[in-house]
């Protein structure tokens, strides 16, 4: 084998020649009249792509290196700091071998193109690339990027490690370092999905679409007839419907997830088909989705109040009615019945918003039939099956009635100033579970521990879409900057719980729980792109633009949902579709110039509520127009 000349890191090694076709891009070739191309690279994670209406990533790992695809592979360095990553690409098979000194790679065509990228690629797996020019915004470039690479795509092991598994379609895992193989549908899967479509790619898609499928038949198969999205599904096939969890005093028990899961897939069939627009699959699923919804009613009662026991804390032991779940009830509720109505399906569409409406007037009602404490002025965490109130000042149960619309004015005003007031203890993270978590009793906490008491991505997801409500891009760009700090001390692998050193686990470590884990890296994503860059999935136009950036800057965004650049200026907005299609954006732009009445476009028209159309590389400005 030849050595090419170093270009920064070290060329990879091949038995044909490497000719330089542009910056960092080479063009490998095979020995005159050979049909096969191999190279030689350094040891370090692999990813190869595979099929082509249906596409699969296989990820390498300590078990895994032998690994066959089509059409694009990629070796990265060990380390996230040093060295190069590889993209290689041709019209045909690729295999990739480990050995002692690294990797072998055979693409079975006589050429290949190679692009060098750093350590951990600003690029998804098809090599489209992202690129944020705001002040300070390398940071958030650099996580967003280390955790697609080191957390989000490993953990993507249908065709690898779970290939021969009993259900391996949509198998993705939550942990990459310990014991928990399953794939977790009730509670995990909601962030792994949303991550994933955040990323925005073509693969990302698919690989929600099947997780997505995977819930769908699990309920359809549930042998109770109850529609239940199980907790765990295991290697062997294993499903776990029904778990209970005894308190640490043995005094108290629930269960888990009761409907979790079949609220959270609402919402992820709706941002699926809002991304994927694909409406034949949403006419094909219809019937297992109202399956699905079906085992969220039956935990309703007659004064509309949902009986739905542990939400997300598995270590909360929440027997009755939860005001969280009471509220994100409401929000899929309304999501499924927009989802009927896009089908045509009207009766179904009138039936789930009246229920959406039935749980949202018992929300707003005060104990004790209720959710609000008029004497404390907050929502209440839960009210178990005796009647006693559970309150420990939670912060979903605050924010999220706001959220969803089911709290008063008055209600509004009284959440606002308490999260003003508990700041310190909600954002320690950032965000926590309650401001006051050294009075959970013994009864109230699960016989695991009380690691959940405390600072998750699940609940920065939410508090996140808090502050994008409210426009305040600051407070997006502080929390993900600190996420983005602690994942760059950890080289971007990030444990379970955080924060937790100040009532319980005094042991110096800032996290505890499972290694490793999905919830954070697939959240961040969740919250760069949709709450922060404000590029979020609609069902009436291609992507909906609502920034909440806190300073002027520019981004471009390469990935198949995204193709876009945008520019955020004082004097104005400038938005251009870089895709090879005509697309439809509902832009507003209200959180980067609240002072504005109205935004008139470079066309002459003014801005309205009808979704701005942009042709191939078109490009538009809106001018923020204040009223005198």
């Amino acid at each position: 084998m030849t050595q090419m000349p170093a270009v920064g890191p070290l060329l990879p090694t091949t038995t044909g020649t490497l000719d330089p076709t542009g910056d960092r891009r080479w063009r490998a070739s095979a020995p005159d009249g050979e049909g096969v191309l191999e190279l030689s690279l350094p040891a370090g994670p692999a990813f190869l792509l595979d099929g082509t209406d249906e596409l699969f990533v296989l990820p390498s790992d300590a078990q895994h290196g032998s690994l066959r695809g089509f059409g694009t592979c990629w070796v990265l360095p060990q380390s996230p700091r040093d060295g190069a990553a590889w993209l290689i690409e041709a019209d045909a098979p690729i295999a990739a071998e480990r050995g002692a000194t690294g990797w072998r790679l055979r693409v079975e065509a006589s050429s290949a193109r190679l692009t060098q990228h750093r350590a951990r690629p600003h690029a998804d797996i098809h090599g489209d690339t992202f690129s944020l020019a705001l002040p300070g915004a390398e940071r958030l470039a650099d996580a967003l990027a280390g955790f697609y690479w080191d957390t989000m795509l490993p953990s993507v092991i249908e065709r690898t490690k779970a290939k021969d598994y009993a259900d391996a379609a949509g198998f993705v895992v939550s942990t990459l370092a310990s014991k928990y193989s399953g794939t977790y549908p009730d509670v995990d899967h909601e962030f792994q999905i949303k991550g994933r479509l955040a990323w925005g790619s073509r693969l990302d898609l698919h690989v929600v679409r099947r997780m997505i499928e995977l819930q769908l038949r699990m309920m359809r198969e549930d042998p109770t007839g109850l529609w239940r999205n199980p907790c765990a599904v295991q290697p062997s096939g294993n499903r776990e419907y029904h778990v209970r969890r005894n308190s640490m005093d043995r005094r108290e028990n629930a269960v888990m997830f009761l409907v979790t899961g079949n609220i959270e897939v609402l919402e992820s069939i709706w941002m699926y088909v809002a991304r994927s627009k694909d409406l034949g699959w949403l006419r094909t699923h219809i019937a297992d989705i109202e399956g699905a919804a079906s085992g969220i009613e039956a935990y309703i009662d007659p004064l509309g109040r949902l009986w739905g026991d542990v939400y997300y804390e598995d270590q909360v032991i929440k027997d009755g009615r939860e005001t969280m779940a009471q509220a994100l009830a409401i929000r899929s509720f309304g999501l499924l019945a927009e989802l009927e109505q896009t089908l045509q399906r009207d009766a179904p569409a009138a039936h789930f918003r009246a229920l959406a409406q039935r749980l949202t007037t018992s929300l707003g009602q005060p104990l004790p039939g209720g959710w609000w404490d008029p004497d404390a002025r907050r929502f209440i965490d839960w009210v178990d099956r005796s009647g006693a109130v559970h309150d420990h000042i939670h912060l979903l149960a605050n924010i999220l009635p706001l959220l969803v619309g089911a709290a008063s004015v008055e209600q509004s005003n009284a959440v606002l100033e308490l999260v003003q007031r508990e700041l310190p203890e909600f954002q320690r993270f950032p965000t926590f579970l309650s401001a006051r978590i050294a009075d959970y009793t013994d009864s109230e906490i699960g016989d695991g521990g009380p690691y959940d008491l405390c600072a998750a991505g699940r609940y920065w997801c939410w508090d996140a879409a808090f502050w994008s409500w409210r426009g305040d891009g600051r407070m997006l760009r502080q929390q993900l900057d600190r996420v983005a700090a602690q994942g760059a001390v950890d080289d971007y692998i990030m444990g379970e719980r955080y924060d937790m050193d100040h009532v319980y686990y005094v042991d110096g470590s800032p996290w505890h729980g499972a290694a490793h884990y999905y919830e954070y890296p697939c959240v961040y994503a969740w919250v760069l792109f949709t709450e922060y860059l404000g590029l979020r999935p609609a069902l009436d136009a291609d992507l909906a633009v609502a920034p909440r950036l806190e300073a002027h800057g520019e981004v471009t965004l390469g990935q198949r949902a995204y193709q876009l650049r945008y520019a955020y200026a004082a004097d104005g907005f400038t938005l251009e579709n870089l895709a090879g299609t005509s697309r439809r954006f509902r832009i507003e732009l209200d959180a980067l110039y609240p002072a504005a009445g109205k935004f008139r476009l470079s066309t002459g028209e003014w801005l309205d509520d009808r979704p701005v159309t942009l042709g191939p590389g078109e490009r538009i400005t809106l001018v923020p127009y204040a009223p005198v």
